[in-house]
């Protein structure tokens, strides 16, 4: 019989970083944090989205929607500062995260994008209006596939 000697890993009672969260919506079926390869958290509250650095663990806010909109989901392209949101009003905001601006705005869906997944160039995201749009951003077309 092999004995194992690795070290157990011991894990702190007490959390050592602790993020507030005021306005997250309480609603199982919206995404509002991703945390992205790049080393950021988004988190989507209310009509505003704020990214933490996870080296520095400093706080910014991306942008604001405004009173007509709210936030739905986030979600971090796989390579790259490229970032999405997702809205209640049925629209995907992508964002350079380099030049910290809002690049395009996709339409598509009639009601709130709840989920955003991104394969490579290819972004799918999923709406309550029951359908799932895939999108290539470097297309003219708000997307190339519904299903």
């Amino acid at each position: 019989m092999v004995k194992s000697t690795s070290a157990k890993r011991k894990i702190n009672k007490l959390p050592y970083k602790v993020l507030d969260a005021p306005a997250l919506q309480d609603d199982f079926y919206l995404n509002l944090i991703d945390w992205g390869s790049q080393n950021f958290l988004a988190v989507g509250l209310s009509s505003n989205v704020y990214l933490w650095n996870g080296n520095n663990s400093k706080v910014t806010k991306l942008c604001d929607l405004g009173l007509s909109d709210t936030v739905t989901s986030v979600g971090w392209s796989v390579k790259g500062p490229t970032f999405t949101l997702g809205t209640n009003n049925g629209e995907l905001h992508l964002w350079d995260l380099n030049k910290m601006k809002r690049t395009r705005v996709m339409g598509g869906h009639t009601d709130r994008v709840a989920s955003i997944a991104w394969n490579n160039e290819v972004i799918s995201t999923g709406s309550r209006d029951k359908t799932i749009l895939q999108r290539d951003p470097r297309c003219k077309s708000p997307f190339f596939s519904k299903l």
